[in-house]
């Protein structure tokens, strides 16, 4: 299984994503910048308290690579699919579900590792920047630290799964749009938050989600062996 995972990474030279991956934190970085200056130009706080601001980090790194997930989904599955050239990958002397299997683990590994690293590292900066400049009065506690990286653990694991659910319909429709389409939906559901609070922090609605997705991988590759469509 390692071999086919570094053997499909190194056919679709996954490995160029990773500018994406730091360009995307470049942009947290911004937006996180301009929300500090537009709501302090307002005479508003900006963020009220540690958690707030690490959930709202979460919220865009969630969102983020939630997409670049069904980006991953429309290259390794769709456009192959569209394009015929899975004929060519189902020749190998390998069962065709332990192939697919190792493309959907690689979108698993993917949104797991980049939503959780940029929390880190976005989060990490945050700390450091309010060392300086002190726009948070609240100091930083290990209850806070541990409780917040306990939900930057649930939150990746959980994206690991949901990223998965717009493969079923991409593979559905063969379709990229519907595909993208619907991670920007899931998105737009799960990623808003309000006064202090995100539908992520009910255990139960990440849990859950990501069951579903994990559920639509099954159903996308089920029947790889009897056909070469779902």
């Amino acid at each position: 299984m390692l071999k086919l995972l570094r053997l499909e990474i190194k056919k679709y030279q996954l490995w160029h994503y990773i500018k994406g991956v730091l360009i995307a934190n470049l942009c947290f970085l911004a937006l996180l910048v301009l929300i500090y200056v537009m709501e302090t130009k307002d005479g508003h706080i900006p963020f009220e308290s540690y958690d707030m601001a690490f959930m709202i980090i979460d919220s865009l790194v969630r969102a983020t690579f939630t997409i670049f997930a069904a980006v991953l989904i429309a290259r390794l599955f769709v456009e192959e699919y569209k394009t015929g050239s899975i004929s060519v990958l189902f020749m190998y002397p390998v069962k065709r579900q332990k192939l697919m299997i190792a493309k959907v683990l690689i979108i698993a590994m993917f949104t797991f590792t980049t939503i959780f690293v940029s929390n880190a590292v976005m989060g990490s900066l945050f700390y450091l920047t309010n060392q300086t400049v002190h726009f948070l009065a609240e100091p930083m506690t290990s209850d806070i630290f541990m409780r917040n990286l306990r939900s930057v653990l649930i939150s990746a694991l959980a994206s690991a799964g949901i990223g998965l659910i717009p493969l079923y319909i991409g593979m559905r429709r063969k379709s990229v749009p519907a595909t993208l389409v619907s991670a920007v939906l899931i998105v737009a559901l799960t990623g808003g938050t309000s006064n202090d609070f995100s539908m992520f922090a009910i255990t139960a609605v990440p849990v859950s989600l990501a069951a579903v997705g994990l559920l639509s991988a099954y159903l996308s590759i089920r029947n790889v062996e009897s056909k070469d469509i779902v």
